[in-house]
């Protein structure tokens, strides 16, 4: 999904600037014209220079010399060029490259008259549709949603900056047929009659906890006491709404928000499953065995092919899901982004070949998995349950939390690794933590400008020039570094 990189990054500067020195050693046949571009990179160590390139030994073969001499020929170049204080022939053939002060500080006073450095690339209209978080409407958001909710929400910034259209979406798994969301509301409905002094009784599959007990005094205080004896049709969309609401509002609280809450039985209310399956029949995708309906998932690369339609003619999970996604490409979405709890990697290869079994590619669809997250108090795994077995909600967290050391902690570790949220680490107010750390960072910086406004002092963009430190310029570099950092992003969906 990456864009080429715009002409506002220091990479992309340089990285013109020593292809210009290829090209005009192709001009002069110094280098045959077959040489690819070179790419650059930052070097392991710090001290071995500011950026590099490994052109030579990529080049070394077509050129049919040895990587040391490419090297030499390219270091020759670009040693008068005035972006350089340094050119570093290392190892086999890697060149290594110091910036000069006037270089970086030229980029230190353009920073200053940019607005938002990180939008400074070209825009697309490529449109980008997110879905996660999509938890069942049958409990809270807990703590391990959390991390999917924050790893989301940032890539959907990331891609927004970067310059594409991009829509934020929640799935709402509140299909009437479902057997969860029936459970759900015959527990809540238990425990209205239980309040109300009535013989009542929980199923034997449904929920406990304090999020029944909140749903159904909410619904008694809302709806009165006259609903003991309703029926489903009154219970499931009454106890569903009311949980969508608090989800809702909980991811607010952690500075989520969604552009559409999608309902499942939408699909079903307008017929679009039904529709999704008889293309797929037509075009026989689906096949009958034993009064069930498959799909040939197996031809995508599933293990194997998955029912769609029981025998009993119920849709199963993945006939929505194939509706789901089909609507999703009728919307005019170009590019679709799936986020997944740890607990869905079968869904993978199944979604992957409901999409292409329509006839989308599967280089349309990127699904993620989020890993689990293990909590540590006193150096310890703390537990994710309460004593009476209910997960530890986001809200428990965020009330202990602030919401963004919250995101900040959640953001830390790639995505597809497990991590663990060192509960002590972030309640910590020193150099130990990150979070903290960024924040005093900030503070002090405004109250140095206060300080500076106060005295009539202003900036002069002119002085830049005086950022010589190594920490300045790495701070310049850094700065520079965001527009091709959010590129990146766009590109491995590394949001850490």
């Amino acid at each position: 999904m990456s864009k080429k990189d715009g002409q506002n990054l220091i990479r992309s500067d340089l990285r013109a600037r020593v292809n210009a020195v290829i090209d005009k050693l192709k001009k002069e046949g110094g280098l045959p014209p077959g040489v690819p571009e070179a790419e650059i990179s930052e070097p392991r160590d710090p001290e071995h220079g500011d950026f590099a390139t490994s052109f030579a030994l990529e080049a070394a073969k077509p050129a049919g010399v040895a990587p040391r001499v490419v090297a030499e020929k390219l270091a020759t170049g670009l040693r008068s060029d005035p972006a350089f204080r340094a050119i570093e022939i290392a190892g086999p053939g890697f060149v290594n490259f110091s910036l000069s002060d006037d270089y970086l500080s030229s980029w230190a006073e353009r920073a200053t008259a940019v607005d938002k450095i990180a939008q400074t690339g070209e825009r697309t209209a490529a449109r980008v549709l997110i879905e996660y978080v999509s938890v069942n409407p049958n409990g809270p958001i807990h703590l391990g949603h959390g991390r999917g909710a924050a790893y989301g929400d940032s890539l959907a910034r990331c891609f927004t900056v970067a310059g594409y259209d991009v829509a934020r979406e929640f799935y709402v798994n509140d299909g009437v047929n479902s057997l969860q969301m029936q459970l759900f509301a015959e527990s809540v409905k238990a425990n209205y009659r239980k309040s109300l002094g009535l013989e009542y009784s929980v199923p034997e599959d449904g929920y406990k906890g304090e999020s029944v007990e909140e749903v159904a005094e909410t619904i008694r205080q809302k709806f009165g006491d006259g609903h003991a004896d309703d029926g489903l049709d009154f219970w499931q969309p009454a106890a569903q709404d009311l949980m969508i609401e608090k989800q809702r509002s909980d991811l607010e609280r952690f500075g989520v928000v969604f552009d559409r809450w999608f309902s499942e039985q939408q699909l079903h209310d307008e017929g679009k499953v039904e529709k999704a399956v008889e293309l797929l029949k037509e075009s026989g995708a689906i096949y009958e065995e034993e009064g069930a309906l498959f799909l040939r998932s197996t031809d995508f690369g599933d293990d194997r092919d998955r029912c769609v339609v029981r025998s009993n003619g119920r849709p199963t999970y993945i006939a929505s899901d194939i509706a789901y996604h089909k609507d999703k490409f009728d919307r005019g979405y170009d590019f679709l982004i799936d986020i997944f709890g740890p607990d869905h990697h079968g869904y993978v290869e199944r979604t992957y070949a409901a999409v292409q079994s329509l006839g989308f590619g599967r280089d349309r669809l990127r699904i993620i998995i989020t890993q689990m997250v293990r909590f540590i108090k006193d150096g310890k795994p703390a537990p994710m349950r309460k004593r009476n077995g209910e997960y530890y909600r986001l809200s428990d967290l965020m009330d202990e939390l602030n919401p963004d050391v919250v995101r900040f902690f959640y953001l830390m570790r790639s995505h597809d690794t497990h991590m663990d949220f060192d509960l002590d680490l972030a309640l910590e107010h020193s150099d130990k933590n990150p979070v903290y750390y960024a924040q005093y960072a900030h503070a002090r910086i405004a109250s140095l400008l206060r300080k500076c406004e106060a005295e009539g002092l202003r900036s002069d963009p002119s002085s830049m020039n005086l950022l010589t430190h190594k920490a300045e310029r790495s701070l310049i570099k850094k700065i520079w570094d965001l527009p091709y950092t959010v590129e990146k992003i766009t590109a491995d969906f590394g949001v850490h």
